[in-house]
């Protein structure tokens, strides 16, 4: 592994694997696996110079195992979760989001609108980061940029990733 990488986290959106298909994932990837009724969010992590080339090098590695990816989830995050992660209060964390503190390095603005706002964490990480806030040796979470040229990049090949997926799952 260079020394210019460093790993990123990503979930993806799955259909429900196959036992076997679910034992490869967790043990060649090292990926944890949550269900949530017909789907499954598979978390792994890549090691890259960029959040892009990591995803698309673990749609890759998911395809190779037998891995039907849908799509990303990014991970969202609310005031409290920012307040936890961040070891400040929630009041703090409301003065950034109203631009009350940080003016010149303005918080992200939110993913979601709806009442009670949610963020995307790896937004938020990097701005807590620039502010020597965070922690460094965790891995990076893709910002929403990655999320989507990921998303596009799986748009576009999911054929291949497809067969890919098939010839795994048939071994």
């Amino acid at each position: 592994m260079e020394s210019n990488t460093r790993p990123f986290r990503y979930s993806f959106v799955a259909s429900v694997l196959p036992l076997r298909v679910e034992e490869r994932v967790r043990g060649e990837l090292d990926a944890d696996i949550a269900d949530h009724g017909p789907l499954q969010v598979i978390t792994a992590s890549a090691h890259a110079m960029r959040g892009y080339a990591a995803g698309v090098d673990l749609v890759a590695r998911l395809s190779g195992a037998g891995v039907h990816v849908e799509r990303t989830q990014p991970e969202l995050v609310n005031r409290r979760i920012i307040a936890d992660r961040a070891g400040c209060t929630r009041q703090a964390v409301a003065l950034w989001v109203n631009g009350q503190r940080h003016q010149a390095d303005p918080f992200p603005s939110p993913f979601n609108l709806t009442l009670g706002q949610s963020w995307l964490w790896g937004e938020v990480q990097a701005w807590l980061l620039r502010r020597g806030m965070g922690s460094e040796d965790t891995a990076a979470i893709p910002t929403m940029r990655d999320h989507m040229r990921v998303d596009s990049h799986i748009a576009h090949n999911r054929a291949e990733y497809r067969e890919a997926a098939d010839r795994a799952r048939a071994l």
